[in-house]
C-alpha cells in the first residue's frame, strides 16, 4: 500500500492574515497621518507600508514552497536485486519512506532484512538492521543500529554501522566490529567483505578471544 503525503509549510490565506496583523501598527500610523496631509496621500503611504512589510514574507513563502517535500509511504515491502538474470538479494521491511527531494532516498525506519543468494540461487548469508537508508543514485545502502550479518556456516558480523555497495556487492565499515566464528571471536575497527562473508578483512584487530580461553590473544 502506497500513501503519498505532500508537506506544505504555509497557505496564502495564512500569509495574508500574518501580513495584515504584522503591519497593523504601520497602517494605523499612516491613517493618523492622513488627518494632516489628506486622504489620498495617507492611503498611498499606508499601501507602501503594507507591501514593504510583507516583502520578506513573500520571499519566505516562495522559498518554502520550493523546498516542499513529497513522501511515499509503503507498507510490507519486498524488493529483489538481480544481476545477469540471477537473483542476488531479497529485501523485506515492514515500512518504507521514499523521499522526492534534492537527494532522492528511501528510508527504512522500522527494521530491514536482506537475504543474499549464491550462484546456485541458495541463501548464502543474511543481514538484519534496525534502520537503513538507500541512496538510489549511488546504489548504496547505509545500515545503522544493531547491524548483524550471518553466513550459513555460522560466521557472524556485528557492528553499529555498515555500508552496502550494491553495484560492487561489497560490505564495509569504518566502525568497531565483532566477528564470531566457531573457534574464536575477533574484535577490530574497520571492515570489508563480500556480501556472503566468504572473504573479509579487518583494518585493525584489537583483540581475539579463543573459544574456551579466558584471555585475549593477538594485539
Amino acid at each position: 500500500m502506497i500513501k503519498r503525503v505532500h508537506h506544505h509549510m504555509y497557505s496564502l490565506v495564512c500569509f495574508f492574515a500574518s501580513c495584515t496583523m504584522r503591519n497593523k501598527k504601520l497602517f494605523f500610523t499612516a491613517f493618523d497621518f492622513y488627518k494632516n496631509i489628506g486622504l489620498k496621500t495617507a492611503a498611498c503611504l499606508a499601501g507602501c507600508f503594507f507591501f514593504v512589510g510583507c516583502e520578506n514574507d513573500i520571499e519566505e513563502i516562495k522559498r518554502l514552497q520550493q523546498n516542499q517535500i513529497t513522501v511515499d509511504e509503503v507498507k510490507q515491502v519486498t524488493s529483489y536485486l538481480s544481476q545477469g538474470g540471477r537473483l542476488k538479494a531479497k529485501l523485506t521491511a515492514p515500512f518504507m519512506l521514499r523521499y522526492y527531494d534534492t537527494v532522492p532516498r528511501v528510508e527504512f525506519p522500522n527494521t530491514l532484512h536482506v537475504d543474499f543468494y549464491n550462484d546456485s540461487m541458495q541463501i548464502e548469508s543474511y543481514l538484519d538492521a534496525k534502520k537503513a537508508s538507500y541512496y538510489e543514485q549511488q546504489s548504496r545502502v547505509i545500515l545503522t543500529d544493531s547491524v548483524v550479518v550471518i553466513r550459513i556456516n555460522g560466521d557472524t558480523l556485528k557492528t553499529n554501522e555498515l555500508f552496502w555497495e550494491q553495484n560492487l556487492h561489497k560490505l564495509f565499515t569504518n566502525s568497531d566490529v565483532e566477528i564470531r566464528q566457531k573457534t574464536k571471536t575477533i574484535y577490530g575497527k574497520g571492515f570489508e567483505s563480500d556480501e556472503q562473508l566468504k572473504n573479509f578483512r579487518i583494518d585493525s584487530i584489537t583483540g581475539i578471544i579463543l573459544v574456551g580461553a579466558s584471555k585475549f590473544a593477538g594485539n
